[in-house]
């Protein structure tokens, strides 16, 4: 048996290895990119996509730039401008400081950096073409900042470039990162483009940040989170954070950040999730947008190639300090007897902390005193006062039936069938004004269906975006979903397009569906096999006093029931 000799690899295949470990697919060039142009101070940033980025990737700054004569320098491996020292290392305040997501990015697509310091006279670019190995830097055009342009991901690589899913697909991991680089930095304005079409746009918000968290989240979680401001021995913990009624059936709403920088740690997580212990129903997650600054001193984020994950040198006292502060937030807010808290502008950090640590009073602040700055008395007591006409809940029978107090009556609610109403209603107002939100599926989902319902969707194209169903014909007898309501997030999505083509077929097609189809969309929706929680149910019984229904009425076939404790006691007596 002849023994494998030990060689050492060639540049170009090195490089292409290394790119693996940071350059995953064509949203991880999209995160390295927005990290640099955070890092060279950058008031504006503009991401351009093309064909999901499997085409091209460009982003635009105004930051300091690249100075001429390190251009070349840029794609070198551990090569940085942001590291000198072994003690830089022991604190790291930068996002990225490895020095290889350029080389990296470079290594798997056709790339172009064009740069100009305020200095200069003029810009600089530098192409690289991986599959010939040729770099050409000549002078360019560009006002002060850096575009870097990645084209044709993969290409020199195909056996990755195979493992590329659909350009839908890509870009919405895109768009996830894009949000979640603009949940960290409030004071730059982010403007996010596909196939030269303006996508999404964040302007900088100094002054109030809430309006970047309702481009983020959107303007119900805005309106109704809990904020959160404590601090603990060089610690502070900010942001805002979800309450039971806020919670999703995934965990794609969960935005933590440890001095600026995007990370998924597990002990974060936890640490959120324990102190949702007692309010969350199993299968339900909390939403949060969470900023932890704590000295960098005592962080190791260079324990994972593209700094997802963070180790603290006391994670003991991280944990503590983010379940107990988040266990106070719940707390305070359920003492105040309230599921909602908003439109109060005192509830919201102002002041942008940057990604640098700040020095704080290394004390808590105490929960009463944070939620007594936070609402006026006159606002508390107007929100202690408010009960849905409904009443407000005692206790939930089982996952269907609610039991409610409204003095000096009972009321027993169909929990499944109210929930279903207000998604009705919520989709029939917005059908009616032409203003169905919808939710983009990460994954399109396939039927197999008949010849004639197919040509029945086909019809229908128009009615059913409307509504707020993205469907398109992908075969002779599939049909693809490929985005629903967004109010309809929590249904199934193959139940409810198999409800939908039914529906056509049963009508024909031939008298106005729409409003059966709302019907047919809706059925289910609220079928839940968990109890539902306190601050659920009487954020249901508020809701329904907003809908067109009349909630002072004693009963709704199908939907509630008044029993007055005589009523009560006759059943108990017969």
């Amino acid at each position: 048996m002849k023994i494998p000799r030990i060689a050492e690899l060639p540049a170009t295949l090195a490089s292409q290895i290394a790119a693996g470990e940071v350059i995953e697919r064509p949203a991880a060039v999209v995160k390295e990119l927005l990290e640099n142009s955070i890092d060279a101070g950058a008031d504006n940033v503009t991401v351009s996509i093309t064909d999901g980025g499997h085409k091209q990737i460009s982003v635009s700054d105004d930051g300091h730039g690249i100075h001429p004569s390190d251009i070349e320098l840029a794609l070198r491996r551990h090569s940085t401008s942001k590291l000198n020292t072994q003690s830089d290392l022991d604190c790291i305040t930068s996002l990225g400081f490895r020095g290889e997501a350029l080389a990296s990015i470079a290594a798997v697509s056709r790339f172009l950096l064009v740069s100009r310091t305020e200095q200069s006279d003029s810009a600089w670019s530098l192409s690289f073409d991986p599959v010939s190995g040729n770099t050409i830097v000549k002078p360019a055009a560009r006002s002060p900042g850096t575009t870097v342009e990645a084209s044709d991901i993969f290409q020199a690589t195909p056996a990755r470039r195979k493992f590329l899913r659909s350009r839908t697909t890509e870009f919405l991991h895109i768009t996830e990162v894009f949000k979640r680089v603009a949940g960290s930095r409030f004071d730059i304005s982010f403007t996010l483009t596909h196939n030269n079409k303006p996508v999404l746009r964040y302007r900088a918000c100094q002054d109030d940040m809430i309006e970047r968290v309702a481009d983020v989240f959107g303007q119900k979680f805005a309106n109704q989170s809990i904020p959160v401001n404590y601090e603990f021995r060089g610690m502070r913990l900010w942001g805002w954070l979800g309450g039971g009624n806020l919670s999703r059936s995934q965990s794609d709403r969960q935005f933590c950040f440890v001095n600026g920088r995007v990370v998924r740690d597990k002990k974060i997580f936890h640490a959120v999730r324990s102190a949702f212990a007692d309010s969350l129903p199993t299968g339900r997650y909390p939403t949060y947008l969470l900023h932890l600054d704590i000295d960098p001193s005592v962080t190791d984020i260079n324990v994972h190639p593209t700094k997802s994950e963070i180790r603290f040198r006391d994670t003991r006292s991280v944990h503590d300090f983010i379940h107990v502060s988040l266990r106070d937030a719940l707390e305070a807010v359920q003492s105040l007897d309230l599921n909602v808290i908003g439109d109060v502008p005192e509830n919201r950090p102002k002041a942008f902390p940057g990604h640098h640590v700040h020095s704080h009073q290394p004390q808590v602040q105490e929960a009463g005193a944070f939620y007594q700055n936070l609402v006026s008395r006159e606002r508390q007591d107007e929100l202690l006062d408010q009960r849905a006409r409904l009443g407000a809940p005692l206790l939930a029978l089982n996952a269907r039936i609610v039991l409610a107090r409204r003095d000096p009556d009972y009321v027993l609610l169909n929990y499944q069938a109210a929930t279903e109403y207000v998604l009705r209603y919520r989709l029939r107002r917005d059908y009616l004004n032409k203003s169905v939100r919808q939710r983009p599926l990460l994954v399109p989902v396939h039927l197999e269906t008949g010849p004639s319902e197919v040509e029945l969707v086909e019809r229908h194209a128009e009615l059913l975006e409307t509504l707020g169903l993205s469907l398109r014909v992908v075969a002779a007898d599939v049909i693809s979903i490929k985005a629903i309501p967004a109010l309809l997030e929590e249904a199934d999505v193959k139940t409810l397009l198999r409800a939908v083509v039914d529906e056509l077929r049963r009508s024909g097609g031939n008298t106005g569906p729409g409003e059966r189809l709302l019907a047919v969309m809706t059925q289910g929706v609220g079928t839940r096999k968990d109890t539902p929680s306190v601050s659920e149910m009487q954020n249901l019984l508020n809701v329904l006093d907003d809908t067109a229904l009349d909630t002072t009425q004693r009963h709704h076939k199908g939907m509630w029931r008044t029993l007055s404790v005589d009523e009560f006691s006759k059943l108990i007596d017969d």
